[in-house]
């Protein structure tokens, strides 16, 4: 029963990415007009997030990791009220959203509490690395922060932009590195376990999301009410649902 709603659930996600994604070409040959895209970018996070609420709300609270997925999935509405702010400029105004904005106050909170799951995780399983596993975090961590810093963030605090802005955009791309390690240490503890897939979800989430916000770094300004730098944020919203469906099913309250 569970794999069954796990494929329908599978291709209904892949099809709320497919339906912004095939929109979007249609409005980079001018086949479609441009505010559409962000209409049905707001669709699919709407569903993809009333669904994980949906299964969420059915777990059994006594299970002890309820209260940790639950700051993931507030840290979901957040992005998703960030996400809502963003395109109503889009959809309503017809205008790019401003950065610095009222939006990137809930894209924050998103930070803050998906770093609060995932430290609650390690701490209540009092997660224990062999040398071997330390040994491969610190190296790939130390390199993709060398990257990252020698790359994307010292050019983006030599930039000519405001400093709020430069503090925001170092904040995010740092943010997504610590979750990204955070995820990947609870991964590796749960390598082989049917929980392992929910943290895969969430690192493949949060890996799309640092790729759109090292793009969105460069170009913002010139990127208007609708960006294929979208379609890595909108990946990254269904992935981050995703997640906390899977982990619910796991949990929940027969």
């Amino acid at each position: 029963m569970l794999n069954t709603t796990y494929k329908r659930l599978s291709i209904l996600f892949i099809i709320l990415f497919l339906l912004p994604f095939l929109v979007f070409l249609g409005v980079s040959f001018l086949l479609v007009e441009q505010r559409f895209y962000p209409i049905l970018y707001q669709f699919s996070i709407t569903l993809s997030l009333g669904i994980a609420l949906y299964y969420f709300l059915k777990v059994d609270r006594k299970w002890k990791g309820w209260i940790g997925w639950f700051f993931l999935v507030l840290s979901l509405i957040f992005l998703f009220v960030g996400d809502t702010i963003w395109n109503f400029y889009a959809i309503f105004l017809n205008q790019e959203a401003p950065f610095p904005g009222i939006s990137d106050i809930f894209y924050a909170l998103f930070y803050l509490l998906a770093f609060i799951f995932l430290t609650y995780f390690i701490r209540l399983l009092r997660i224990e690395l062999n040398p071997s596993e330390k040994f491969m975090i610190i190296i790939i961590s130390l390199v993709f922060l060398g990257l990252l810093i020698q790359q994307v963030v010292l050019p983006i605090l030599v930039s000519n932009t405001h400093w709020l802005e430069k503090t925001l955009n170092v904040f995010y791309l740092l943010g997504d590195f610590i979750l990204l390690v955070l995820a990947f240490v609870l991964m590796i503890q749960f390598w082989g376990g049917k929980v392992a897939k929910s943290y895969a979800y969430f690192i493949l989430g949060i890996s799309a999301c640092t790729i759109a916000d090292i793009v969105f770094s460069y170009i913002f300004g010139n990127y208007g009410i609708s960006n294929w730098v979208d379609i890595f944020y909108l990946l990254s919203f269904l992935l981050l649902s995703f997640s906390v469906i899977i982990e619910s099913m796991l949990y929940i309250n027969k």
